[in-house]
């Protein structure tokens, strides 16, 4: 007889766990089933990062998204019960993209956790003022519900003691949570400190010149 896996997630609060649970609130999907939840990303990093956190020994597939035949998208998919239960209990639901809003995140281990976020569904870029030819920075992150970036920004107030940012809302309803130049870098400070183990390489690299080398 075939033996049934069992995963066992390891339910215990760090920097690299609250780092997976950013993945988790912007690239994860908990499936109706109650039981399994895959995170997609076009970043094979992400995934691979995911699977060494979460002490995963599953294989990573590959999909298509909306009519494409082309699977571009690295998938990681598992079944474990008692996590799918924990990311209830912290606010995550199985139809999150419009329905996330605070989520039960440490305080200290908030800016892991936005970290995961902006290598999830977020980006740092860095373009050039038309007249000073000074570059500018910018973190974004996008989601479907307003009320999730409200508290991500409220955090990083209050956590972080950054007053500014702003939220858009594009024609598409999709809501794009972003910070100028001074607190883009001010953010990234607290995001990436000496003794960081996991993120997305080229999003630190772009973070570089500002914040200097210090993982």
């Amino acid at each position: 007889m075939e033996m049934k896996r069992k995963y066992k997630v390891k339910i215990k609060w760090s920097p690299s766990f609250a780092y997976v649970i950013g993945i988790i609130a912007t690239d994860g999907n908990l499936s109706s089933d109650k039981r399994h939840i895959n995170i997609t990303s076009k970043d094979l990093s992400i995934i691979e990062q995911a699977k060494e956190i979460l002490v995963l020994n599953n294989k990573i597939g590959k999909k298509a998204r909306d009519k494409s035949k082309d699977k571009r998208y690295y998938v990681l998919q598992f079944g474990d019960v008692n996590f799918y239960e924990f990311l209830l209990s912290i606010g995550l639901t199985s139809a999150k993209s419009k329905t996330i809003a605070k989520l039960d995140i440490p305080q200290k281990h908030f800016f892991d956790f936005l970290r995961g976020c902006i290598d999830g569904d977020g980006s740092i870029s860095i373009f050039y003022h038309p007249e000073s030819k000074q570059p500018q920075l910018r973190i974004r992150l996008a989601s479907a519900s307003k009320t999730f970036l409200l508290w991500i920004k409220n955090s990083i107030y209050n956590l972080g003691k950054i007053k500014g940012g702003w939220i858009y809302t594009s024609k598409k309803q999709m809501h794009l949570l972003t910070y100028a130049k001074s607190d883009s870098s001010k953010i990234l400070k607290l995001m990436y400190y000496s003794g960081t183990k996991y993120f997305l390489k080229r999003k630190y690299n772009l973070a570089v010149d500002f914040i200097g080398r210090v993982v």
